[in-house]
């Protein structure tokens, strides 16, 4: 095992570090996460997988954000997702198109804009480091990664789970849910996102389609009536109804992104699961660039470009937290007093078996997440943030989008932060001072 020298380069074959947070996974949430536990003075290091940063926004390609506005007006989104949006702007991988609630970005502006953040911050991003074993080490936890050099040890008194799956908690013994209660294997299908190159927006114009600034188009919940008559004709057999949303690249509308696949009956945290799921999206995908082309306008020649680095998912393990976010509390739009974030998308469930989307949603509802959705019952120091905090099914529903696991990440951070400065436990933090720092911050980027 290598040791880390004075100016803290590791040498000989592994390495072995320490550090003050760990932040496990780099997608939207471990973003959020790192920056602010970094801005709240913590020496802090992000591990992920891949070999970039964005999450199900890089590795699916998923290249939009949902980020429903309240009364479709008032931004619930926080302070770091909004810097992110404005940097992508800055960089001309962005747009909103006709709908406000959507930002639409180009991955590889979202890939090294990220990074370059997390570097302002200071930030220590490692790539290629894949998670195995977490355990109980003195007054803090020690990490085991495995990399291409050989393992990876990580000590650190505080750790931020944002894998989507709760890996980390769940290797260290926390407590967790699975899919709908009483029916553990009940989850969310995953999706391949698709990408098609050849689109023509003049064409897709000429024939009634809308498009902003003359140039680039979205469409969402759509061409039901194409693909009742594709399944009709044989050449539909995916298990959706509709085309949940496709949209152009800000970078050239000539290519198009499809969430139009819906793989049922996988399981994300099985190895030979996920790997059936992946070839079943790859041929969802030969289909659904076969529909495009035969039955919407303005994709008359093109043709299937790429698929995600990897199947989206929406639904794995969820920790059970010191509280839990229950379906009538979204419902119901509560607000507790120790709320850390807030969101407004509806609840948003894929048929686990049929073809159908259950979709509730009222623009004048918003609910709060309370911070004890994120702390893990049992354990100290330990914070989970994005899709795998402490939710019912149908709650998970709602919340799991992009954006808001970006604000939970924020949170997370934020109470990492204020952990360590002030020598509490995260589990004895009020979500009111987690919330209060996340302000201050927020007031310190608009400086």
């Amino acid at each position: 095992m290598a040791e880390w020298n004075s100016d803290g380069e590791s040498y000989g074959e592994g390495m072995e570090f320490r550090t003050s947070c760990v932040v496990v996974g780099g997608g939207p949430a471990g973003y959020g996460a790192a920056l602010a536990a970094a801005r709240s003075g913590a020496k802090v290091t992000l591990i992920e997988r891949h070999g970039y940063l964005g999450g199900m926004g890089g590795a699916a390609g998923l290249s939009a954000f949902i980020n429903y506005h309240l009364d479709g007006i008032h931004d619930l989104s926080e302070s770091i997702y909004q810097e992110l949006i404005a940097r992508l702007k800055e960089d001309g991988g962005w747009y909103s198109a006709d709908e406000p609630h959507v930002d639409f970005f180009d991955i590889e502006s979202l890939k090294s804009t990220a990074e370059r953040s997390l570097e302002e911050a200071g930030v220590r991003v490692l790539y290629h480091c894949m998670f195995d074993t977490i355990e109980v080490d003195g007054d803090g936890y020690a990490l085991r990664f495995v990399a291409k050099g050989g393992e990876v040890i990580v000590r650190a008194t505080h750790v931020i789970d944002t894998t989507g799956d709760a890996d980390v908690c769940a290797k260290l013994g926390v407590e967790v849910a699975y899919g709908k209660a009483g029916c553990p294997g009940d989850m969310q299908p995953m999706t391949m996102v698709v990408q098609l190159g050849g689109f023509d927006p003049e064409a897709y114009g000429e024939a009634g389609g809308r498009l902003h600034d003359g140039r680039f188009a979205c469409e969402g919940c759509t061409r039901a009536p194409e693909i009742a008559r594709a399944r009709a004709a044989g050449d539909w057999t995916i298990p959706r109804e509709d085309i949940a949303m496709w949209w152009t690249s800000p970078r050239d509308p000539a290519h198009v992104t499809v969430n139009g696949t819906r793989i049922q009956g996988f399981s994300g945290c099985d190895p030979e699961q996920l790997s059936r799921a992946e070839k079943e999206g790859r041929r969802q995908a030969r289909e659904l660039a076969a529909f495009f082309k035969r039955y919407v306008p303005g994709f008359a020649r093109s043709y299937l470009l790429a698929t995600g680095p990897q199947i989206g998912v929406r639904e794995t393990r969820r920790i059970v937290g010191l509280k839990t976010l229950t379906t009538e509390d979204v419902v119901g739009s509560v607000r507790p007093a120790d709320s850390v974030t807030f969101c407004s998308y509806p609840i948003d469930i894929h048929s686990s078996e049929g073809s159908g989307t259950e979709m509730a949603h009222d623009q004048r509802i918003h609910y709060g997440i309370p911070f004890g959705c994120l702390v893990p019952r049992g354990y100290t120091n330990i914070l989970a943030a994005g899709r795998c905090i402490s939710a019912s099914h149908a709650a998970a529903g709602s919340f799991r989008v992009m954006s808001t696991c970006m604000s939970l990440g924020q949170a997370a951070g934020a109470a990492a932060g204020l952990s360590i400065g002030s020598r509490t436990p995260v589990e004895h933090l009020r979500g009111e001072d987690v919330r209060a720092v996340m302000n201050e911050g927020a007031a310190l980027q608009c400086a």
